[in-house]
């Protein structure tokens, strides 16, 4: 007896040391974390300053940076963003560079694969490098770029490093401006879905034929208007345009970065003139869709010197913001989607390292790549570049199909993207900053464009004219001859509007409407027009519009065209089959009296949105599993959805019994929501199904996605709605995975108070009290102010860090 209470009180007191440790251990790490939190008060010395610099973070720690010239703001900001977003930067330039492998092991060489087969960094290497030797540098825009990663280096070096860098085992190394050109081209490539598109849409083709396949696709053009009446007369009905045998790699490789590594989706913008604004001025109107990630893509901050000013959102490994506004002028940006990349199928010579080109044999290049993987042997592989591009064999290395050669805007000679972005930010007039967006070859964007007196529209970006031998979203024929492109359109060829009468510029990643050029040949991987014709329906209903009212637009969870397709649906919906009639009423009575509001609280959209896709599955049920989670990933999807559903005379009623798939579908829908939520169907409110989770790059991994994630939460907001929330195919549900990245509104009658917001907050640092500060707002559709003036600025000051030149 006397044993087992010794037995117990030992135990006892075991547990009161391990419960001490475990204390302790907590407590270090609250020390460690805390006191890598960013310095925001007090005086800090920075080498290289000419003279000190006053940082002041406002209530929502949005940093306004005061200097008395551009290159010590730079400096500053270089400092500033790194003290916030150090692991951010680093995430990105290991995405950029393909070296994620180093880090997260064997599961991130795909994407290293990837990243090096296109050549992001060495293509911006060998833009620099010419114009080195040109003496093409702009010096001025070049001061600020190494200041600015100057100030970066210089937090890295002297400040502790985040918690992050801890836990994966970092080594910082100096970052460069290679690493933020690499990372734009990037964002740029995850514009694009060529390299997924075109495999699937060939395969398809070739699989069940032209007239089916067609109505999978955005666009009909008339060379395959001419191929179906082929295949229709029997003469082609195995034509194979250029066979494609591919798994889909890159969607699948950007949909997993997506968790944690924002990529950009889409977009909404509009301006009216001050014609058509209360307070006689224009107002513009912006929000850009992005993979929704913590922290997110923007950085805000607020630059202001005696010959520059900038209210930014800044993505945080570059120094010259990609969205803008002062006291002059301002702009927004949304993706163009304009067909900027193709694939071409190359005749490889591995004997004599050439390739076929008409009647020529050209000797390709090879470039040996090392990628370094955690806990594993390095992986080598070579690089081969043809006139095209890039060839994608590690890429699509499970694939029996080889030798597709990417070729992209992005690799353009004269391709500065920087540059670009530096004169639209020193620009004084519209003429000039028309002239800054003329010179960008990629990514392509929409500018949209504001000041006093003036409203535009312009396409930043490269536009070529296709062969009209091969539709470009086919995998295209490289040796022929007959695919190669026939030139750009000139910048005042692509579409644009500059002060339209209307008084009213539309952009949400549509086909361009409303511009008096649109090419018949520019192709685009345009987004569905629902949001467009929303917003154009709203908007022209009335002559004057105020802030207060394109703040409840940009809010609204509304897609008009939603009421074409379900009264379509409700229509031709066999009542006599469906499964117990009784609750069907009551489901059916909710759908004819819904608002089309898909607010989080409403039944409604759990049905319509649910029957949607179970229509898509039974119609596509003949796609393997790779090829419907490909395309149910793409634009084309929702596309396909409202042909088939509005018109009774497509293809596809031809092959399937429509008011058999519509009831089908119905019957599958209540089953559906049955088991994700219950009998009762007053527990079928939105938000059960649509929420958000904003991942942090290391959350995907427990405990970790405890600390570092936010969410999830129930979002408002729907697919192609204009509050635009993206799930990533059908895979993962409805849970969202892209949407508004920031939402802005400046009336350029007092652009010195703003409007704006961000999803979670502006600092990256797990303990700061801007990590996740704006997450309420965001998800109530609700707004803060952005200030411009010192005295707003002041009135609103929660800390103030003075940056002093080093002695």
């Amino acid at each position: 007896m006397e044993y087992l209470t010794r037995k117990k009180k030992s135990f006892k007191n075991w547990i009161i040391v391990l419960f001490f440790i475990i204390i302790a251990a907590i407590l270090y790490t609250l020390y460690f974390v805390r006191s890598s939190l960013a310095p925001m008060d007090g005086e800090l010395q920075l080498k290289n300053l000419s003279l000190p610099v006053s940082v002041i973070r406002d209530q929502f720690g949005i940093p306004h940076i005061k200097a008395k010239n551009t290159k010590d703001a730079f400096r500053a900001l270089g400092f500033v963003v790194a003290s916030e977003r150090l692991f951010q930067m680093e995430m990105e330039r290991r995405m950029a560079n393909g070296e994620l492998a180093e880090i997260f092991g064997k599961r991130m060489l795909a994407a290293d694969k990837l990243f090096r087969t296109i050549s992001l960094r060495q293509s911006m290497s060998e833009m620099l490098e010419r114009k080195i030797r040109m003496n093409g540098l702009d010096q001025s825009m070049w001061g600020e770029l190494e200041a600015f990663y100057d100030g970066v280096n210089q937090y890295q070096s002297s400040q502790k490093l985040p918690l992050e860098f801890s836990i994966l085992g970092i080594k910082p190394r100096p970052f460069s401006a290679l690493d933020g050109y690499a990372f734009i081209g990037l964002m740029s490539f995850s514009f694009g879905v060529a390299t997924s598109e075109d495999p699937l849409m060939t395969k398809l083709r070739t699989r069940i034929g032209s007239e089916l396949s067609n109505e999978l696709r955005n666009e009909l053009t008339p060379y395959e208007t001419r191929e179906i009446e082929k295949e229709k007369n029997g003469a082609l009905k195995t034509k194979r345009v250029v066979e494609a045998r591919d798994h889909y790699p890159v969607m699948k490789i950007l949909s997993e970065l997506e968790q944690g590594f924002p990529l950009f989706e889409g977009s909404n913008g509009w301006i009216v003139s001050g014609k058509r604004s209360s307070t006689g001025f224009p107002i513009l109107a912006n929000d850009p869709h992005i993979a929704y990630s913590h922290p997110g893509v923007w950085f805000e901050a607020h630059i202001d010197t005696p010959d520059y000013e900038s209210y930014g959102h800044f993505l945080s490994i570059l120094p010259f913001p990609i969205l803008s506004h002062n006291k002059e002028r301002g702009w927004g940006l949304t993706m163009s989607l304009i067909d900027d990349m193709d694939l071409y199928r190359e005749k490889l010579n591995p004997k004599f390292k050439s390739y076929h080109f008409i009647d020529k044999e050209i000797p390709y290049q090879e470039r040996l790549e090392v990628i370094k993987v955690k806990g594993e042997k390095s992986f080598e592989m070579l690089v081969l570049k043809t006139q095209h591009g890039p060839i994608m064999d590690e890429v699509f290395s499970n694939s029996e199909d080889k030798s597709l050669a990417l070729k992209w805007a992005f690799y353009g000679v004269e391709n500065d993207p920087l540059l670009t972005l530096y004169k639209m930010g020193r620009a004084r007039n519209m003429e000039e900053f028309k002239s800054a967006v003329s010179s960008g070859k990629a990514p392509g964007l929409n500018v949209l464009y504001a000041d006093k007196k003036n409203i535009g529209w312009w396409i930043f970006g490269e536009v070529e004219k296709k062969s009209s031998h091969t539709p470009s979203d086919f995998i295209l024929d490289g040796s022929s001859g007959l695919d190669e492109y026939q030139g750009p359109l000139s910048f005042d060829q692509k579409p644009h509007l500059e002060n339209p009468a209307s008084g009213l510029i539309i952009s949400a990643n549509s086909r361009p409407f409303g511009a008096p050029l649109i090419p018949e040949n520019m192709r685009g991987d345009w987004q569905p027009d629902d949001r467009y014709n929303s917003l154009d329906s709203i908007l022209s209903k009335k002559d004057k519009w105020s802030v207060e009212e394109f703040k409840e637009i940009q809010t609204l969870s509304l897609n008009l065209e939603n009421k074409l397709i379900l009264d379509e649906l409700l229509k031709t919906l066999a009542f006599q089959n469906i499964w117990k009639k009784e609750r069907a009423t009551t489901y059916l009575q909710i759908l004819k009296k819904w608002n089309y509001v898909s607010d989080v609280h409403s039944i409604a959209p759990s049905l319509y949105y649910t029957w949607c896709r179970e229509i898509t599955k039974i119609l596509l049920k003949d796609l393997s599993k790779e090829e419907f989670e490909t395309f149910t990933k793409l634009p084309n999807n929702w596309n396909f959805l409202k042909r088939v559903v509005l018109n009774p005379n497509s293809s596809w009623w031809k092959k399937f019994d429509r008011q058999k798939v519509i009831t089908t579908g119905f019957n599958n829908t209540i089953e559906s929501l049955r088991q994700a939520l219950g009998e009762d169907s007053a527990g079928w409110a939105w938000g059960h199904l649509h929420t958000i989770e904003f991942v942090h790059p290391i959350g995907s991994v427990t405990p970790f996605n405890k600390i570092f994630n936010i969410g999830p939460i129930e979002i408002s907001g729907a697919y192609n709605e204009i509050n635009n929330q993206k799930p990533s195919g059908y895979a993962d549900g409805f849970k969202v995975k892209a949407g508004p990245s920031t939402r802005r509104i400046i009336s350029f009658d007092h652009p010195e108070v703003a409007w704006g917001i961000l999803p979670t907050g502006n600092s990256g640092h797990l303990l700061s009290p801007f990590y996740k500060n704006q997450v309420e707002l965001f998800a109530k559709g609700l707004y803060r102010e952005e200030w411009l003036n010192e005295k707003d600025i002041k009135a609103h000051q929660t800390h103030e860090l003075n940056l002093v030149p080093a002695k």
